[in-house]
């Protein structure tokens, strides 16, 4: 089974000019806007129920391409929008739990593992569902969680 679904109905092996297509469209219609330094598209997550406004967390993603311009994997960088340094509450290794409940919510599948890969440091959590890798790194900034979705069909390193 091929997984190929990414977010807002962007897809692994769409065109960059697809992704772009796709955000000018999400942007026009006030759903997603520009990110930080116009390296990434920028969505505030929906607050849940039993949340207020101190727990909003901002996604911001981007398409990884390769040289034929298709898309092979999205990078992703969630923070709490309320971060401040002496907020613990609001630090990345308390946020990486809710990265990694959402991901797996919106990528059913296999269970996150833990592991430390080779060129890291500290411990990632991993999983892969046919052809799709997710990789969640937690703790290399105190904002910011990264993830990253590749299409192993295509992954180079």
């Amino acid at each position: 089974m091929i997984h190929d679904s990414l977010v807002f109905n962007l897809k692994l092996g769409q065109t960059k000019k697809e992704f772009f297509e796709t955000c000018w469209k999400l942007n026009k219609k006030g759903i997603i806007k520009q990110g930080p330094n116009n390296k990434f598209v920028e969505y505030k997550l929906p607050l849940k129920n039993n949340q207020n406004l101190k727990d909003a967390v901002n996604m911001l993603f981007y398409g990884i391409f390769d040289n034929g311009n298709l898309m092979t994997g999205m990078n992703f960088q969630f923070y709490h929008t309320a971060w401040s340094l002496w907020n613990k509450d609001l630090q990345s290794d308390q946020l990486v739990h809710s990265v990694k409940d959402s991901l797996t919510k919106w990528y059913p599948g296999n269970d996150f593992r833990a592991i430390t890969l080779p060129k890291d440091t500290v411990e990632s959590l991993i999983k892969i569902d046919g052809n799709r890798r997710i990789i969640i790194k937690p703790l290399d900034d105190p904002r910011i969680v990264k993830a990253r979705i590749d299409d192993l069909r295509h992954y180079r390193e």
